[in-house]
């Protein structure tokens, strides 16, 4: 048969098309020798993003290569990009010795890491599952790198006090998320970002009775006994997962922990997915300061993850936030702080090593970070129960190592070296006198090394050719290598073995027996080793329910450190525990704005004071970049480090849970979704409105600006007055430029705060101090001077502002005498058509100073 001059008709190609057509949406890693290649479509895919060339096997197939031993740093750039990346091993055929199979071993995407380089260490790393009927939906989250595997069951959509997937999705942070590709439908209202993890999947895998069913015959456990019920929609989403993971591991799956249906949390404070990014909590697109950044000083990956769970989900039960409390101050107020934290740094993130432990990707450190772990752990708990100043500590953070793990730790320390390598067969794993029979095979391989030393020296004075090396590689073994250039002085008993460009390689009869001899030694090295190696990790996963409990209490223990160290640095306060549904704070700061000031420059603290009754809904006005936006927030940011019992950037805070933080903060027009500025804005106002309570806190910026004049103004109204009308009112911020509003504050509940301004020779100077009152002037054209728009514009615009003012006096005065004639010539009628048009500027101040006439200002505005 004609041999055929198809580059793609080779048995190699033909291999690596077949395997590709089965992981069509996969980047499939194709080893061959010290290499992973891709090939055609793959390769240009790949390439740029791995920053690698694009060259050409054979003239016309396109392909790139990246090699075996960093193939990490490769990798992950791929996961980064939301890749899926497919790889596949050589594997020796016994019918074929001369073609070499391949077998995908791992596929690797953003939901299914385990490997330490690869993954975020500092957040969890979830797989989510969705799966819907008419109004609910199940989900399903793993953390394959740690075993937790949980479940929710919610409405399909945010409703009164629910959470819906979206929320979910913005407390979690999943790297993939899973669904029926005939849901896919259902997730149309998210954002392109979060649409890009989505993995639609076969339908059957998302069904009630398949997840039933791989439960049951997995775990050994009826649904029931796991909170799960036979209709349980989240039955499903773990079949979605259990699914995706037997495809991504086929050989050995990572071990999962028996999924329970979790309630969602009623004890805990709701944080939805416009809050979480409105407020920066965890994420910030333009410059990373987010308040996860600012609190942030943990040790560990473990405190890093359990830090970014509070926040996310804080406490709203009293006795948690009080307990939590008492714990961060037991820190601030003694001096263990620094000794804790030393011993923290030496504890690893035992979750993940046992993770890889269950998946059989475990390292050789990863055994003495075990050892040196839990003797750490050992110190920590000697400490907490030697200083009784520390007892509010310990029982938010029992620290405790039982014997059986003291013993565990002992045992590993007296078997294995100091010093181990970061992989199995880069040096020695257990100590000199452990095994004999290890000993003995050691000391050949020490030999073989003096012997080929010996072999290479003789025989370069044999043959004369200075230059030959005796080498080894993995794929040849050992070889004689000379430079091409003296490759014909080699004698007649050398074997070619392999050509070079630059030289020949060689074998020969004592070559060959001192080979077998040493990789006879390496083999038993290997066998033993490898024995030691199963019996240590079964003593060890004996105890991972140990060590897990262990390291939830050490990541409670680094989150108090944290919390502690902060408020210590930035000389935060702790605040008071109402029970009244007040809100009561003294020079409160915004901790993220604050960190990030100029050198030099200090950050204006300001008061805050809210009830459910006669203070509930603060208006503020003030002109554009006075700091109204920042006031509302680091009102809604001290109230959640409150609720996840910290210290808070005040100089005195006195505050009550709340059930839920609504913010509408801003907005951007949503083009994939057809969705305007206004429509999204009045989206958000809708679910505010729909779904507080009287213990919710709600900060509210812009309210209609992205519509007309008159619309935006109306609505604004209209939502400040539903809010107030109930006898139990939320608390609720409220920034507008609409000025007309600030005559509200004749409504109960509603006062006014204005941002302080001072106008000096023309200048105007920004304050950033929240007063009583309110502004008439919103000093816009101050503020296009200061981006630097040009000056004739300035001045065309001062002489347009200043005939619409003009017009609106006339309109205004016109009015006035309209309604005065209309009134009728008595006194009274006088009198009332004189009061009615109070609405103007100056009849809104008088009216606000004889309001403050009639009791003090101190109780009429709280802390003011």
């Amino acid at each position: 048969m004609p041999k055929s001059n198809d580059p793609l008709d080779t048995p190699v190609m033909r291999q690596y098309l077949d395997m590709k057509s089965r992981y069509p949406d996969c980047i499939l890693f194709f080893r061959m020798g010290d290499f992973y290649e891709m090939f055609l479509d793959d390769a240009k895919k790949a390439a740029p993003i791995m920053d690698i060339a694009l060259t050409r096997r054979q003239g016309d197939v396109p392909m790139a290569g990246v090699p075996y031993h960093s193939v990490d740093t490769y990798l992950a750039r791929l996961v980064n990009a939301g890749l899926r990346v497919a790889i596949a091993e050589q594997k020796q055929d016994p019918e074929n010795p001369k073609l070499m199979q391949r077998q995908v071993v791992r596929i690797l995407s953003p939901g299914t890491l385990l490997e330490e380089g690869l993954l975020p260490g500092g957040n969890a790393n979830y797989l989510m599952a969705l799966t819907f009927n008419e109004d609910r939906c199940g989900i399903a989250l793993a953390d394959i790198s740690t075993g937790d595997f949980f479940c929710y069951e919610t409405l399909a959509a945010n409703q009164l006090n629910g959470m819906g997937p979206g929320d979910f999705i913005a407390r979690y942070q999943p790297g993939e998320i899973l669904l029926a590709s005939d849901r896919r439908q259902a997730l149309d209202g998210l954002r392109d970002e979060i649409k890009q993890r989505i993995r639609p999947q076969e339908s059957y895998k998302a069904s009630i009775s398949e997840g039933i069913r791989q439960i049951e015959s997995r775990y050994q456990a009826k649904i029931e006994g796991l909170g799960f019920q036979r209709d349980s929609l989240a039955a499903g989403a773990v079949s979605l997962i259990l699914h995706y993971i037997a495809e991504a591991f086929p050989s050995r799956p990572p071990h999962l922990k028996a999924p329970v249906l979790r309630a969602p949390a009623a004890d805990s404070l709701i944080l939805d997915e416009k809050t979480i990014r409105n407020l920066e909590l965890v994420e910030n697109r333009n410059s990373g300061a987010t308040l996860l950044s600012v609190i942030d000083a943990t040790r560990g990956a473990p405190g890093k993850r359990a830090l970014r769970k509070r926040l996310l989900s804080p406490f709203r039960s009293v006795a948690e936030i009080e307990q939590s409390q008492k714990a961060v101050r037991s820190l601030i107020d003694g001096a263990s702080l620094p000794s804790l934290c030393d011993q923290l740094d030496r504890i690893s993130d035992l979750e993940r090593i046992l993770g890889r432990m269950e998946s059989g990707k475990v390292t050789p450190r990863d055994f003495r970070n075990i050892i040196q772990s839990i003797q750490a752990a050992r110190s920590i708990q000697e400490q907490l129960d030697s200083n009784s100043g520390l007892a509010n500590l310990r029982n938010r953070a029992p620290v405790a190592v039982d014997s059986s793990l003291q013993e565990l730790a002992a045992w590993l320390d007296a078997n294995l070296q100091e010093e181990l390598p970061a992989v199995f067969g880069n040096g020695p794993l257990l100590k000199e006198g452990v095994d004999s029979e290890l000993d003995e095979a050691r000391k050949a391989r020490t030999d073989g090394a003096r012997w080929i030393l010996e072999l290479e020296s003789a025989e370069k004075k044999r043959t004369g050719i200075a230059s030959m090396k005796i080498k080894y590689n993995r794929v040849s073994g050992y070889f004689i290598e000379i430079p091409k250039s003296q490759a014909a002085q080699a004698p007649e008993d050398y074997e070619r073995k392999q050509t070079l460009v630059n030289a020949e390689r060689f074998t020969f009869a004592p070559l060959k027996e001192l080979e077998r001899k040493i990789l006879s030694a390496d083999e038993t090295i290997s066998q033993i080793e490898q024995r030691y190696l199963d019996e240590l990790t079964e003593k060890i996963l004996a105890q991972s329910g140990n060590i897990r409990e262990l390291m939830q209490s050490i990541s409670e223990l680094d989150v108090c450190q944290s919390l502690a160290t902060i408020a210590r640095h930035r000389n935060w306060c702790l605040p008071d525990i109402a029970a009244d549904g007040s809100l009561e704070i003294r020079g409160g700061r915004h901790p993220v704005v604050e960190k990030h000031l100029p050198s030099g420059e200090q950050f204006i603290p300001n008061d805050t004071y809210l009830d459910q009754d006669r203070q509930s809904f603060a208006l503020i006005t003030g002109p554009n970049m006075a700091g109204k936006s920042t006031y509302i927030r680091q009102v809604a940011i001290i109230q959640i480090l409150f609720q996840m019992g910290a210290f808070v950037p005040a100089s005195s805070a006195r505050l009550s849970p709340a059930d839920r933080v609504f913010t509408r903060i801003g907005a951007g027009d949503d083009l994939s979704r057809g969705e305007s500025t206004f429509f999204v804005e009045m989206l958000e106002t809708a679910s505010i409105l729909n779904q507080h309570t009287k213990d919710s806190l709600i900060i509210m910026d812009e309210i209609g600006r992205g519509t007309s004049t008159y619309d935006g103004l109306a609505i604004a109204r209209s939502v400040a007055e539903y809010l107030t009308e109930r006898e139990q009112r939320p608390r609720c911020l409220f920034a507008t430029h609409y000025h007309e509003l600030t005559d509200l504050a004749d409504r109960p509940g509603i006062f006014n705060l204005t941002v302080q301004v001072e106008e000096h020779d023309g200048k105007v100077i920004f304050l950033r101090k929240v007063i009583p009152g309110n502004a008439d002037r919103s000093y816009g054209i101050h503020v296009a001077r200061l981006a630097g728009i040009p000056s004739s514009v300035l001045h065309r615009a001062e002489g347009i502002l200043a005939d619409l003012e003009n017009h609106s006096l006339q309109v205004r005065k016109k009015t006035l005498e309209t309604e005065q004639r209309s009134a009728g010539k008595s006194d009274a009628e006088k009198t009332r058509g004189e009061e009615r048009p109070s609405r103007s500027k100056a009849s809104r101040s008088a009216a606000g100073s004889e309001a403050s006439s009639e009791e003090p200002e101190s109780e009429q505005m709280g802390l003011f």
